[in-house]
């Protein structure tokens, strides 16, 4: 919102929020604002004098006021508000920090937390396993089998040639591990 036009609305409400934001509000009370921001009227200074009551007034029945004081309270809280240093080099300045802590400390299983985290931030290593995510259960066709073995082993976006020979190879896996099964049944059943 840009300022108010009425420049002694604009002064007033500048007013009641430094007043507000330095917190000393016998010099910056409501009555005085509305003096300072040019207004004239009796009783100038005197707790519920006709300064004070006009101020109140204007708090309460102008919106333009009330909404220019919130947005200028906003902005003087977001000025006091300390800026959060969230910079890869900080964290890793951090991390890198907390590693030496723990060495010096002989906390080996810190020393490992921290370095991991090092790697997630600057490496993009995950302690998730990537195979995890690949759902087989959702394949509709060998052509899916295929593309998510594929995936599973990094390969985002195979082609059609590279299906299809994921889904040779997994043919011949299946053989053989239907091979290593019947050796074991026939050696079972023949003893």
């Amino acid at each position: 919102m840009p300022a108010l036009a009425n420049a002694r609305w604009e002064r007033f409400a500048q007013l009641i929020v430094e007043g507000l934001m330095n917190g000393d509000r016998k010099a910056y009370s409501q009555g005085r604002a509305y003096i300072a921001a040019g207004y004239e009227a009796k009783d100038a200074g005197k707790r519920g004098g006709s300064a004070e009551a006009a101020a109140s007034r204007l708090l309460n029945r102008v919106k333009p006021i009330i909404d220019r004081v919130r947005e200028l309270q906003a902005e003087a809280t977001k000025r006091l508000q300390p800026k959060l240093d969230l910079s890869r080099e900080r964290i890793g300045r951090r991390l890198n920090l907390a590693s030496e802590m723990a060495e010096r400390l002989e906390m080996p299983a810190v020393i490992v937390n921290s370095e991991a985290q090092i790697a997630r931030v600057f490496h993009g290593v995950s302690d998730k396993d990537d195979t995890q995510r690949i759902d087989f259960n959702s394949a509709q066709s060998l052509q899916d089998i295929g593309r998510k073995l594929l995936q599973s082993v990094g390969f985002a976006s195979p082609d059609d040639i590279s299906i299809t020979a994921a889904i040779d190879l997994n043919d011949a896996f299946i053989a053989g591990l239907e091979a290593i099964r019947d050796r074991a049944q026939g050696l079972t059943l023949g003893q």
